[in-house]
């Protein structure tokens, strides 16, 4: 039994060793995603920037002529670039110091081989002074694919533009 025990213990070793390591093709997929998302996110913190800088045109330099933008309003269409162009005008328009605050940006990754894929996550909190004086704060989760020339070409928001509308809407407006 002894001889046993001692014979299985080298080779339960080589096995453990063997099975943390990836193919050299996975690893070079790999690597070419992470470069991709860096690429991309560099790209996309720009964009972030000019949207907070209220300079919307530099915003739309990101995003691809035929993207879609899933918007986060309840029953919303789907998007075209121009839809959330003109969204993004709307809130540059009507908020004093719109900043991105406490984001936590995330690789994306491939839904059936779950290997990174280029892709833009971020979650964070939205700032600003609305033109009411209301100061408002709306946590913000987004999801974005970049096509091969680095630009947004699908983007799905989350957060909750109903409780933004109502924080901000005239007094005699609330019920």
């Amino acid at each position: 039994m002894k001889k046993t025990i001692l014979w299985s213990l080298p080779f339960i070793a080589l096995l453990a060793c063997n099975q943390n390591q990836k193919p050299v093709e996975t690893q070079s997929k790999s690597a070419e995603a992470k470069a991709q998302y860096e690429k991309n996110l560099a790209v996309f913190k720009a964009a972030v920037t000019a949207f907070e800088n209220e300079k919307i045109d530099e915003w739309a330099a990101s995003v691809a002529d035929n993207a879609v933008w899933h918007p986060a309003a309840y029953g919303a269409a789907v998007g075209t670039k121009e839809d959330w162009k003109k969204a993004l005008s709307f809130y540059a328009t009507n908020w004093d110091s719109l900043k991105l605050k406490n984001a936590t940006f995330l690789p994306g990754m491939d839904s059936v081989t779950h290997e990174l894929d280029g892709s833009v996550r971020y979650y964070g909190i939205w700032t600003g002074t609305h033109k009411s004086g209301v100061r408002t704060a709306s946590p913000f989760y987004g999801s974005f694919d970049f096509n091969k020339d680095g630009k947004v070409i699908d983007a799905t928001e989350f957060f909750d533009v109903g409780g933004l509308m109502n924080a901000v809407a005239p007094k005699s407006a609330k019920k």
